[in-house]
């Protein structure tokens, strides 16, 4: 995705600003944390406890901070964020100092977050596989990754938007702003949700997507276990520890 382009959907797409009202879609609340949680079932690791006390965690690719704020009020002794876009950076930094602009793939191994979470990224990245081992190489020893890719079969909701390269994604690159914002406006009507989600899901560069076996085998290829998949229909939504 041109930068300017994924900087333009953190400032303009959205109805509310991020962080700032409570009824904004991404806003850090209590229904924010519930929803993180219930993604976990709070079976495995530190979630029999509600709480991130002493955990160091890593928020790759973390927008305007929605997780990272979650992570915040679960009680992380420390909680890094980065993502590509400035303006989303800019955002995040309003409730997190330690947020700063990163490409996950310019990761350099450094086995010290007890907890990654990288939600809805790798699968916008150039090479999603090696933007996974990207994230173990954060992990210490029993520390837990979570990743969200989108999932292989929901790709037909998306017209030919989403997936492997097609030719509808070729004209989709070829348009201008406001003929994408155009076209996410005709989504959001016909299939519901709003402008910003749309040009969220069709406008990065790359919109890989997988199905739950290939996103499992990742995990065990790189030494993970007590592999678990979260309670989510659209995505694909697991995690394992890092052994």
């Amino acid at each position: 995705m041109k930068m300017a382009e994924f900087d333009y959907q953190w400032k303009h797409t959205l109805e509310k600003d991020d962080l700032e009202n409570e009824e904004d879609k991404f806003e850090c609340n209590e229904k924010r944390i519930k929803e993180f949680l219930e993604q976990f079932k709070e079976k495995n690791w530190f979630f029999k406890k509600p709480s991130f006390k002493g955990k160091v965690c890593l928020d790759a690719g973390c927008g305007p901070g929605r997780w990272t704020c979650a992570l915040q009020k679960l009680n992380a002794n420390k909680v890094d964020s980065f993502d590509l876009s400035d303006e989303a950076i800019t955002r995040c930094k309003k409730i997190n100092p330690d947020a700063y602009v990163f490409d996950i793939m310019e990761l350099k191994e450094n086995h010290v977050y007890d907890f990654v979470l990288s939600w809805g990224v790798i699968h916008h990245t150039n090479n999603p596989r090696k933007a996974f081992s990207k994230l173990v190489s954060q992990l210490k020893k029993g520390g837990m990754l979570h990743v969200m890719v989108y999932d292989k079969r929901n790709d037909w909701f998306y017209e030919g938007y989403r997936g492997e390269p097609t030719q509808k994604r070729k004209e989709w690159n070829s348009l201008t702003i406001e003929k994408k914002l155009e076209l996410c406006k005709e989504f959001a009507e016909k299939k519901g949700g709003n402008v910003h989600g749309w040009f969220d899901a069709l406008n990065p560069e790359f919109n890989w997507s997988y199905t739950k076996e290939e996103i499992k085998d990742w995990f065990v290829e790189e030494g993970f276990s007590k592999i678990k998949e979260g309670d989510m229909k659209s995505n694909i939504n697991m995690n394992g520890v890092f052994e």
